[in-house]
């Protein structure tokens, strides 16, 4: 319990910094890339049309089966922690910015801070990736990414006022 609430405030702490940050640059937190607009889901009222993720989020970028073997059992893994339903996502108020806490597979069900497209705080993140070059992402990257774009995963949304400025 005790180490769930430090890896809470852990993330608060983050998301303050990142708040901090953009307030100084002014608010551009360089998430805007040019051209990368969200897709429309369709105006289809049936089920099939909602449950069909990659139509409505990458309309223009199939996958085939070879692209989704490059993340080999990494893959398997980040579904099997999609399915235990350990993806949260940390949303800050008033910048919007979010990291992801992913719950391990091992037995103490330790909870990894995770930016899906930059960071993990997972041993095999910086053992395989950083230093070995080995993947391209960590399970908890992977499945912080699937639960975002099936939108299977908890909210937790915090405020944080920054103190007056004299």
């Amino acid at each position: 319990m005790a180490s769930q609430r430090l890896l809470l405030l852990l993330a608060v702490l983050l998301l303050t910094l990142l708040a901090a940050t953009a307030a100084v640059v002014g608010g551009h937190g360089g998430d805007d890339v040019a051209g990368a607009e969200e897709a429309k889901p369709p105006d289809d009222d049936g089920a099939a049309a909602k449950l069909d993720v990659r139509a409505r989020r990458w309309p223009r970028f199939p996958a085939t089966d070879g692209q989704l073997a490059l993340f080999g059992k990494n893959m398997v893994r980040a579904c099997k922690i999609l399915d235990e339903g350990g993806v949260r996502r940390v949303t800050g108020a008033p910048s919007g910015r979010s990291l992801f806490l992913v719950m391990g597979e091992s037995r103490r069900k330790e909870e990894y801070i995770c930016f899906p497209e930059h960071l993990c705080t997972c041993y095999s993140f910086f053992y395989d990736i950083v230093g070995r070059g080995e993947q391209l992402c960590c399970k908890h990257q992977l499945a912080a990414r699937l639960a975002e774009a099936v939108s299977k995963h908890q909210d937790i949304e915090f405020y944080f006022a920054p103190p007056d400025q004299a």
